[in-house]
């Protein structure tokens, strides 16, 4: 297999969003060669497609005003990527399987399939997206599985597919940074949160700890998407930020007494192997958990976990007393696995 002259990306979320996996390989990769992301589409008074760009990343936005349904790419959004990837084959490299017509309208060399989540999990999955996705396993050149329990799933399609697990930006985290004004206000314990806030969050046991610790915080950095504002927690100890910026999130940890990972223990978190665990070592938090599998069965030893209101609250008292070995700990995992030494892996298992 040749390297690509280019890479076209098919990504299922916003380039500007949260920054997560996607954003911290395709930047990487747009290190060493050109890069075209084109995102699933928008809703819009009219259409046209809109070109961003982003370093050394050209990022396609389709807006259109007439009805789409899956796949989630058309003709007009391809031509767009087209002038800017310019003539000839491309590697196209996939985030989700909607996009999998790419790979024929670039003549895909080679197809790489990056799998960060089980998609088909998540609320309002597209109809067919599982069989697209074992479609797009048995097709691709390469599959990376962004966590052991993706590996799982796929691995029988053989040696072609690799568990490589999301990084950490060691220096970003590990830095010493001033508390974001929001944190340094605040009195008693600070619990932090930051992500995307949505199906995968229990708000029972927000509540449960904004309860326990009356005179501490819990503070929830990130946007809120795909639920109802309803039901989201009302107490006058619970902050949620709305999305902040990736540069902002030192700053969050920085004032945070303990970092936690709040999920549902359901469909859509069956499978996650979440990025914002090692940022949490590396700024040298204590890190509170629900039973995630892929968290307990590689960090099992250094996080707090419970499952369940009572249980979560007696790991959080708990993980406010964590050991300096402990924290030192959580700061060699990370510094394991860096963002640049997962993209050089990947890079060169395509050679």
């Amino acid at each position: 297999m040749s390297l690509p002259r280019a890479f076209v990306v098919g990504l299922h979320l916003r380039w500007d969003g949260v920054w997560q996996r996607p954003q911290q390989i395709v930047s990487r990769l747009a290190q060493r060669v050109p890069v075209v992301v084109i995102e699933e589409p928008l809703w819009a008074p009219e259409d046209r497609d809109v070109v961003m760009t982003d370093g050394n990343v050209r990022i396609v936005r389709p807006l259109r005003a007439r009805g789409w349904s899956p796949p989630l790419v058309d003709a007009q959004a391809i031509a767009t990527g087209r002038e800017l990837a310019g003539p000839g084959a491309c590697g196209v490299w996939l985030y989700t399987p909607m996009m999998l017509e790419l790979a024929d309208a670039f003549a895909a060399d080679p197809l790489v399939f990056d799998c960060m989540d089980e998609l088909a999990a998540f609320d309002f999955a597209p109809a067919g997206i599982a069989e697209r996705d074992s479609a797009l396993v048995a097709r691709a050149y390469r599959v990376f599985a962004g966590g052991m329990s993706l590996y799982a799933h796929r691995k029988d399609a053989g040696s072609k597919v690799i568990c490589e697990p999301s990084g950490v930006e060691i220096e970003r985290f590990a830095a010493d940074v001033a508390p974001h004004p929001l944190v340094a206000e605040l009195h008693g314990p600070v619990f932090t949160y930051t992500g995307v806030i949505d199906e995968r969050i229990d708000f029972g046991l927000v509540n449960a700890l904004a309860d326990a610790f009356a005179d501490g915080n819990v503070v929830l950095v990130g946007p809120v998407v795909k639920i109802d504002p309803a039901v989201l927690p009302r107490r006058t100890n619970v902050h949620f930020t709305g999305g902040a910026p990736y540069a902002s999130l030192p700053g969050f940890l920085a004032g945070t007494d303990v970092a936690i990972m709040p999920f549902a223990i359901n469909r859509a978190t069956e499978n996650i192997s979440p990025t914002k665990t090692l940022e949490y070592f590396a700024a040298r938090r204590p890190v509170l958990t629900t039973p995630i599998r892929d968290v307990m069965e590689e960090f099992g030893d250094i996080v707090y976990s419970g499952a369940g209101p009572e249980a979560f609250v007696a790991a959080a008292r708990a993980a406010l007393g964590a050991p300096p070995n402990r924290i030192a700990a959580g700061v060699a995992a990370a510094s394991a696995r860096t963002w640049d030494a997962i993209v050089a892996r990947m890079w060169n298992a395509l050679d």
